[in-house]
């Protein structure tokens, strides 16, 4: 990210963020460190996305799209998510911002079916094109509806889910597994993963770092 990103507003957008968005961000750090552990490749990934989004905001951007029909199982999910003490404040909190979040199908879903494509949808707070603009952390959700397989796929980032819901989770030599409502995910660069919901809808939230060194200037 520019130097002159982080220290100037534009016409487009500020580099203020709402109490909701610095709630949501805060209650998923403090999730965070207390669900993985120090020193792991996990915790070491929190720490560093962690600093980043204290040392400096992106600019704010809102966007109001048309929300996919895999919404509708929204509220339900974080209702869900708030009956379980690990995750009950970052549920509370990702409720509060959710107004201001866009939620869109991944791009070329309609090339996996109809099932898929009416069947999932992705907000995007932090990253290029979210919330709140920047190349070097991508913070987001992901809702599957009832019965939905989310595709496989990967990314050079490394990730962590914060999970949420119910559900099943997929990653490539590891095969499927129930980390459970409150449980984290950790996939490492590059590997193949997917998941998918059972009787009740899929949520979680996502956090990935990318490398600065890597990324282009936004």
């Amino acid at each position: 990210m520019s130097t002159h990103e982080n220290d100037t507003a534009t016409d487009s957008g500020t580099m203020k963020r709402s109490d909701a968005l610095s709630r949501c961000l805060d209650t998923a750090r403090d999730t965070l460190y207390a669900l993985v552990e120090a020193r792991t490749p996990a915790g070491e990934a929190a720490e560093r996305i962690s600093g980043a989004l204290a040392a400096s905001t992106g600019r704010i951007v809102p966007c109001v799209v048309e929300a996919p029909p895999a919404c509708r199982y929204l509220r339900a999910a974080i209702d869900r998510a708030r009956d379980v003490a690990s995750v009950a404040s970052l549920a509370g909190a990702f409720s509060a911002l959710a107004p201001e979040l866009a939620w869109r199908r991944r791009p070329g879903a309609e090339a996996h079916g109809e099932v898929f494509r009416e069947g999932h949808a992705n907000a995007l707070i932090v990253g290029p094109g979210g919330l709140e603009q920047r190349n070097d952390v991508l913070v987001g959700a992901s809702l599957v509806a009832p019965g939905v397989r989310y595709i496989d796929h990967h990314h050079p980032p490394e990730e962590i889910y914060i999970v949420m819901s119910e559900g099943e989770w997929y990653r490539e030599g590891k095969g499927w597994y129930v980390p459970g409502i409150g449980g984290t995910v950790y996939h490492p660069p590059n590997v193949v993963h997917a998941m998918r919901a059972g009787p009740a809808p899929l949520l979680a939230l996502w956090v990935l770092w990318v490398d600065p060194a890597s990324s282009s200037t936004a």
